[in-house]
């Protein structure tokens, strides 16, 4: 049964998934200062159940026809100190949104609808983003005169080119989940009917796959940025050595070599 985490997230554990919904529909899943602190409990929460060995994967998705529209600017318009209080849920949210990078089990994002400033930033936190065709993804910062935040500066010009960057972040344009796959903001982009399938497909696979390979190759290919090609190859060289001697790579070689299905613990 799903947990309702402070009225904004809904936030269960079943058969080693954990799943994190933005569920302030009503409000299209605005995020306010309550929403900041409610996914900095559910991402903690989902750590610690990753640490644990009882989640093996993360979904981040959201209630609703539309996944986020961003900040809550009625909220912060409406504060005696305006700074201080984005300020404060850009904390709770940034902290949200370090521990969900850092999990060394794979988090998928579902995108199903509209997702604009902050809300693409949660958007785009997941090592496997699978968006509706339809969806439609905007940064909408500066057309309220604002900057970007939740990481949107970090992700969006490491995935697309510079130009294309540049027009999303200064010109606000939208784009559909089709364009951004095209683009490769987002991993997949399917027509919305099929949206829930495709996901509960990859999640499936991931739970069953090798848990420790699945992390080691995720940690490879984040650190890969900070190291020369030579450095990358000896840790590759390293990590590989180490996986065919630990449970999940004897069997996945012996499954292979048997021509059967592996079965990883």
């Amino acid at each position: 049964m799903s947990e309702n985490i402070l009225d904004r997230i809904a936030y269960d554990l079943v058969d080693g998934v954990a799943r994190i919904e933005l569920a302030r529909s009503g409000a299209h899943n605005s995020l306010d200062q309550q929403m900041g602190e409610a996914l900095h409990v559910a991402a903690d929460r989902a750590a610690k159940s990753a640490a644990a060995g009882d989640a093996r994967v993360v979904v981040v998705s959201a209630q609703g026809r539309v996944f986020s529209v961003g900040g809550d600017l009625g909220e912060f318009a409406a504060a005696d100190d305006r700074g201080a209080q984005v300020g404060a849920a850009a904390d709770q949210l940034h902290a949200a949104l370090a521990i969900l990078r850092s999990l060394d089990v794979p988090v998928v994002s579902v995108v199903s609808g509209t997702a604009a400033g902050g809300g693409l930033g949660f958007a785009l936190a997941g090592d496997i983003v699978i968006a509706a065709a339809e969806a439609k993804l905007v940064m909408a910062y500066t057309a309220s005169g604002l900057t970007p935040d939740c990481g949107i500066t970090s992700v969006v010009p490491s995935r697309v080119s510079w130009p294309r960057a540049m027009d999303l972040a200064l010109t606000n344009r939208l784009i559909t989940g089709a364009e951004a796959a095209d683009w490769g903001l987002v991993s997949r982009a399917v027509p919305a009917a099929e949206l829930a399938a495709t996901v509960e497909a990859v999640v499936s696979s991931l739970r069953a796959g090798p848990a420790d390979a699945l992390a080691a190759t995720k940690r490879l290919m984040a650190e890969s940025r900070d190291r020369t090609f030579a450095d990358q190859l000896d840790h590759e060289a390293a990590s590989i050595s180490r996986a065919i001697g630990e449970p999940d790579g004897v069997e996945g070689v012996d499954a292979f070599l048997a021509k059967r299905k592996p079965v990883y613990g």
